[in-house]
């Protein structure tokens, strides 16, 4: 068919109607003069022109590069390479759900052991749980004794006597009697016969000149008190320290104290160590600053 329109494909044959009312009534007559075999042969064509632009429009987007059939096919291979793939695909997938399956059924045949699965855990538990119940409700033991104790406890605590509020009071007495004084004592100690030198320091944390004055009490022979006494002068500042004789022989009990030129500011230390003064020896007993006691005053 020469020069075919695919719109009209009829037009070259008969006339078309001129829309008046020679045209026929027939519903498939569109205004040419034709038989019925003609308007069959029409129809045929008329579908062929129609399935031919289909067919047109399938092969447009059959062939579109977007999302058509090589798209379609390039989107299979991936698939098919993900899916065939040994590091990620179905041969890998299988190899960890036939893993993942050993170790469930592991877990299964743990849970279902007879020593130490299931069962046996819960007859674990029902035993402690028997246990604890048994040392709760004990008479001697149990929940009752404990309350019993708490309230006796308690009743120590609010005791006016030695209770919480008494030892408060004691504890107040205390910080009050360590308060700044330029006395302080070592308290009574003792020495062995080894031990026969003193050992004196003074530290002067202030930017004036300060003493401390150390009193050495054998107190072996009390009321009768042997006592020796050394003065300590020390620069701003710094530190000053010196070794005596231990007063008196044999194992003695002795008292140091120390009577500082200011309460703040001036820290003492005393070691007794073997061997005499100035020469070589091992310390004994010690005592810091912070071991001092601070006193009011002195007994004479």
């Amino acid at each position: 068919m020469n020069n075919w329109d695919d719109d009209n494909p009829w037009g070259k044959w008969g006339k078309k109607c001129d829309h008046d009312n020679t045209c026929g009534s027939d519903p498939y007559d569109d205004g040419f003069d034709f038989d019925q075999d003609s308007i069959l042969l029409h129809k045929i064509i008329k579908a062929l022109c129609i399935l031919k632009r289909e067919i047109a429009k399938c092969e447009e987007i059959l062939c579109n590069p977007k999302f058509g059939l090589k798209e379609i096919k390039r989107e299979v291979r991936n698939i098919e390479r993900g899916v065939f793939s040994p590091t990620f695909g179905l041969p890998e997938i299988k190899s960890e759900v036939s893993t993942v399956q050993t170790i469930v059924g592991g877990i299964m045949d743990m849970i279902d052991n007879p020593t130490f699965g299931l069962e046996e855990i819960k007859a674990e538990v029902s035993d402690i749980l028997t246990i604890v119940t048994d040392i709760v409700l004990n008479p001697v033991f149990g929940i009752s004794e404990i309350k019993a104790e708490v309230s006796n406890i308690e009743t120590a605590i609010f005791s006016t006597t030695f209770g919480l509020q008494e030892i408060k009071s004691e504890i107040s007495q205390i910080l009050a009697n360590q308060g700044a004084s330029p006395f302080l004592t070592t308290g009574s100690f003792f020495v062995d016969c080894d031990e026969l030198t003193i050992l004196l320091k003074a530290l002067n944390n202030t930017d004036t000149v300060q003493s401390v004055t150390f009193i050495i009490r054998n107190l072996t022979d009390c009321p009768s008190v042997d006592s020796t006494e050394v003065v300590v002068t020390i620069p701003a500042c710094c530190s000053e320290d010196t070794e005596v004789a231990i007063p008196g022989t044999g194992q003695r009990n002795l008292e140091v104290r120390a009577i500082r030129s200011s309460a703040t500011g001036v820290l003492v230390y005393l070691a007794t160590k073997t061997g005499a003064p100035f020469s070589m020896g091992s310390k004994v007993n010690e005592f810091k600053h912070a071991e001092w006691i601070p006193v009011a005053t002195f007994c004479t």
